[in-house]
């Protein structure tokens, strides 16, 4: 599961924390929106490119980190130019993305004092590099509703105004209309239409379930995350909300606005007692509750927003995945950690039989393949299983692929290779054993007819003459709708040195299935090619 929208402290002991809450919660990445800056002083290190150094040491494969805009020097005639060079120095460094804060129409303000708003042109240049190089906008503008409304008792929401004053924005002299700021925020997304902004806190208009409706109808490249609005959502009929969720099922994603500094904040917080870890469970448990069940009139997570109850939507499962997973993974393709799969130790060599029926294929990690290989969306109808196993002479690689029509070349001739085997329904090894050389690997590929391939890709050279001896069985159940290949490759053709318990090697697993024209791979690429060593995963060899 993937949380779009925490911040979290950039400290050891923070850290910790927050892993250690999220692995009781069942979170297993998290975007920490609060990065840094980019920018340093010569010969310093920036926030950002600290922050995430701490974040990939203490906690891999945990975060992904967004960067923050420096608006030092605003209004100066390049500052723009200035701006647009941060965006590319946090993509060089991996930002997943980057995190407007609400500082926008107003907090910020130029020379003269007059607020910085959200569609201020000499921002355009930011929003249209974050559209080139791939990184998502996440943005919030404004605030609840009620945040306009007369500071007193009255106030739905005086619990939090009166422990957070500036947060009221009711004084016209000072600040603009809260539909003034969403109208620019809208103008900026239809400006760059090939830049992907996510819409906190419910598209930032919670209270509003019709316009969030029609905005994301909209703009195609507009999504909304649920960080610390289900409390406001979940006031509405829980039908109609049900019926929105499930027509923009692919353009909202989980979020819960987790914060972790010297206190925990879960979602919003005052001067109350600091919350423990308990009651950080709690608050993502009544996530899943408000998601995943029907229940009605229900005390929502986060207090301090409301003295009200909630009604759950009960989305469907195929729904669920991908608020929780699906949406999320496709928007972060190109900066979520790798992953990495262990190939179990066997106790004795077998022969290959295509069916998978050695017990020690029930003990191995499963990777999955169900993303494709550019953009990363889901295909969960074709998603296709690879174990691995190892033994002191061979690596052993079994797929499992569901298909609704094979596409081959027939007839097939399995007594030699076929160059462009991967033109048809083909599963795909590429293995480089050793990480001094990121560029050189072998490939493997093996089709349900029981043709292969294999070569040595060292670039420019692919040598298609070099022969693993690797073996193949492939079994194809028709009546299932599935077809299995179960592979053994001699170690000595991978690697000069026989690899231990605890070595890893880069790895990626492909599929391509013609019929439902998708090319899968473990792990995605974000390129137009499988030929993406940086992109590859990582195969560790355990006991």
């Amino acid at each position: 599961m993937i949380d779009l929208h925490q911040h979290v402290n950039s400290t050891t002991q923070h850290i910790a924390r927050a892993v250690r809450i999220m692995d009781a919660a069942g979170i297993g990445v998290a975007a920490n929106l609060s990065g840094g800056v980019v920018t340093a002083a010569a010969g310093k290190t920036s926030a950002f490119e600290r922050n995430k150094r701490l974040a990939d040491t203490l906690a891999p494969r945990r975060f992904v980190l967004y960067f923050n805009l420096d608006y030092g020097g605003w209004g100066e005639p390049d500052w723009s130019a200035r701006a647009v060079k941060q965006v590319e120095e946090a993509h060089r460094l991996g930002a997943a993305g980057l995190k407007e804060y609400k500082r926008l129409g107003l907090y910020l303000r130029d020379k003269d004092n007059k607020l910085i708003g959200v569609d201020d042109p000499q921002l355009d240049g930011v929003w249209k590099r974050c559209g080139e190089l791939g990184l998502p906008v996440s943005i919030h503008v404004a605030d609840p509703r009620a945040f306009w409304l007369p500071y007193d008792d009255k106030n739905e929401r005086w619990k939090e105004l009166k422990d957070h004053k500036s947060w009221w924005f009711g004084d016209k002299a000072k600040f603009p209309a809260r539909e003034e700021i969403l109208a620019s925020l809208n103008r900026v997304i239809e400006r760059h239409s090939k830049t992907t902004f996510v819409c906190v806190h419910f598209a930032n208009n919670p209270e509003d379930l019709d316009w969030v409706d029609r905005a994301l109808d909209r703009r195609p490249n507009m999504m909304a995350d649920l960080a610390a609005r289900i409390p406001e959502v979940g006031r509405h009929d829980p039908e109609k909300v049900r019926r929105l969720f499930t027509k923009h099922q692919d353009r909202i994603v989980f979020a819960t606005d987790f914060q972790v500094y010297d206190r925990l904040i879960l979602g919003s917080s005052g001067n109350e007692p600091p919350p423990t870890d308990a009651d950080a469970l709690t608050f993502f448990s009544k996530h899943w509750r408000w998601l995943e069940t029907n229940d009605r009139d229900w005390p929502h997570m986060t207090p301090i927003q409301g003295d009200w109850n909630i009604s759950s939507i009960g989305l469907p499962a195929e729904v669920l995945r991908k608020i929780y997973f699906d949406n999320a993974r496709k928007l972060l393709v190109r900066s979520l950690p790798l992953p990495v799969v262990k190939a179990s130790r066997l106790n004795a060599d077998f022969k290959p039989d295509g069916k998978l029926t050695n017990p020690a294929w029930a003990k191995a990690q499963v990777a999955r393949l169900e993303c494709t290989l550019t953009s990363g969306a889901a295909r969960p109808g074709i998603a296709t299983e690879a174990r691995l196993l190892w033994s002191d002479e061979f690596l052993y690689i079994g797929y499992r692929a569901p298909y609704t029509q094979l596409t081959q070349f027939l007839p097939a001739d399995v007594t030699k290779e076929r160059i462009g085997l991967w033109d048809r329904d083909v599963v795909e090894a590429f293995i480089g054993s050793d990480p001094a050389k990121i560029g050189t690997y072998t490939e493997y590929e093996v089709a349900p007819t029981g043709e292969r391939l294999d070569l040595i890709i060292d670039p420019p050279k692919k040598d298609f003459a070099w022969d693993s001896r690797f073996e193949a069985v492939v079994h194809v159940d028709e009546a299932a709708k599935l077809w299995t290949s179960e592979w053994r490759i001699p170690l000595k053709a991978l690697a000069a040195a026989k690899p231990a318990a605890g070595t890893r090697w880069r790895l990626n697993l492909y599929r391509h299935d013609i019929a439902s024209k998708s090319f899968l791979a473990w792990s995605p690429t974000a390129t137009n090619t499988a030929h993406t060593p940086a992109k590859f995963g990582w195969l560790e060899f355990a006991e």
